[in-house]
């Protein structure tokens, strides 16, 4: 039987612009501090599933709007409003200093978990802005993943069900906001491992809820469902 082993990472955790990149964000304080900027409260989250779960955790401080680490190479959103225009050179030197040094550790992390026979849940954990484009997000968690991977979709019904009866008064949804297929850093981790050995999973929390109170119970409740679905004793 195989082990497991639960990796947590954090693609948005902060909003950083190195000094040598700042020319190109001048005016953009109100971008960089919204959640196009990053996922405020993403990083708390995933340092606490981390030091609850004994998990190792990887995080880039460095803003989306710089490069978006969450994104493939050819996806249009890799470079933002503010790089899609710089010189290759430069695009070159973001890739190379923050985009495959992050990716690669990580993966590479997985690679040897099950070289060493371990099942591996990779959570990655985002936050969503409460209303976008003037339409209310009712969805309170949201756990992502592919539907055509087997492995993914019965793990996640399961947790799904733990969480709905430890959160009753919180609402609970599958691919919601984002589809789990779509374009993220998991969905090219899943061409690299099959489902038996890799549940790539992004953990969604809407933004109402870091840094109150509720935060502490829905944090409890993630690492104590964790425990009891992926990590039983």
């Amino acid at each position: 039987m195989r082990g497991r082993k639960i990796l947590i990472s954090c693609e948005h955790a902060g909003n950083y612009i190195p000094k040598d990149y700042k020319f190109m964000f001048a005016n953009a304080e109100e971008a960089l501090e919204s959640h196009r900027g990053w996922d405020p409260g993403s990083l708390g989250i995933a340092k606490y599933l981390a030091r609850h779960l004994e998990a190792p955790m990887f995080y880039q401080k460095v803003s989306r709007l710089l490069i978006e680490t969450n994104r493939s190479l050819d996806n249009k959103e890799l470079f933002s409003e503010y790089t899609h225009n710089i010189d290759r050179s430069i695009k070159n030197a973001l890739l190379a200093k923050y985009y495959h040094p992050y990716r690669d550790e990580i993966e590479n992390r997985i690679k040897d978990f099950i070289a060493a026979g371990e099942t591996v849940l990779h959570l990655s954990i985002h936050t969503f802005t409460p209303q976008l484009n003037g339409i209310v997000r009712a969805v309170d968690v949201g756990l992502l993943y592919d539907e055509s991977r087997i492995e993914e979709r019965e793990f996640c019904n399961q947790w799904k069900g733990r969480l709905d009866n430890m959160l009753p008064d919180r609402l609970i949804m599958l691919n919601c906001p984002y589809n789990g297929a779509d374009d993220g850093f998991t969905t090219y981790l899943r061409t690299k491992f099959p489902g038996s050995a890799y549940l790539g999973i992004e953990l969604e929390v809407n933004q109402r809820y870091p840094d109150t109170p509720a935060m502490s119970k829905i944090n409890e409740a993630f690492s104590q469902s964790l425990l009891s679905t992926f990590l039983p004793a």
